[in-house]
């Protein structure tokens, strides 16, 4: 695959490539999209402070790049809906108390939500994540995302505890064996 490209039933999951990481990071939306070969909507700006905390990742260890940011993209129209990441290679997790942990970040657009994309998305890059070595998969969800905590528990994970998170405060994590 040029793009090392994940493919589900309906969507593309792209891996976005350094020139198009930048183009997010700078909020150079048209040029990411020109890079992705895919459309990116407006809101595809909000994706540049992820975008800024992925660039050093991948810098500090190019072994990140394949479990950073993809773009998640409808086959049929070839507009990206979201994004979906892991946070970082899979390690231990201390909560959790495993080795070969990897977690998730994932958004799906509001207008395209409620639809089993991040469900769909989710599986196919558990799939790929296991191939690589990642035996177990955590979640952290803020309290009130009740759409995120109905995925996580639909895939089987379970609430193993609570963590603040700098940025983005309270979060429930679940654990997925």
């Amino acid at each position: 695959m040029k793009h090392d490209d994940i493919i589900t039933l309906r969507l593309v999951l792209r891996l976005l490539p350094q020139d198009a990481l930048e183009a997010t990071e700078a909020g150079h939306v048209a040029e990411a999209a020109r890079s992705l070969a895919f459309d990116l909507p407006g809101k595809w700006k909000d994706v540049a402070p992820l975008a800024r905390r992925r660039l050093p990742q991948l810098a500090e260890c190019p072994d990140y790049r394949p479990w950073s940011i993809r773009a998640i993209v409808l086959k049929e129209t070839g507009q990206a809906i979201g994004y979906v990441n892991f946070h970082d290679l899979p390690a231990r997790h201390e909560m959790a108390q495993r080795d070969a942990c990897a977690e998730f970040g994932y958004t799906i657009f509001e207008e395209h939500r409620r639809k089993g994309y991040v469900e769909e998305a989710v599986r196919a890059l558990m799939d790929w994540a296991r191939r690589r070595g990642a035996r177990h998969f955590i979640f952290s969800i803020a309290p009130g995302n009740a759409a995120s905590r109905g995925v996580a528990l639909k895939l089987g994970a379970r609430k193993i505890g609570v963590q603040i998170d700098e940025e983005d405060g309270p979060e429930d994590v679940f654990l997925l064996e």
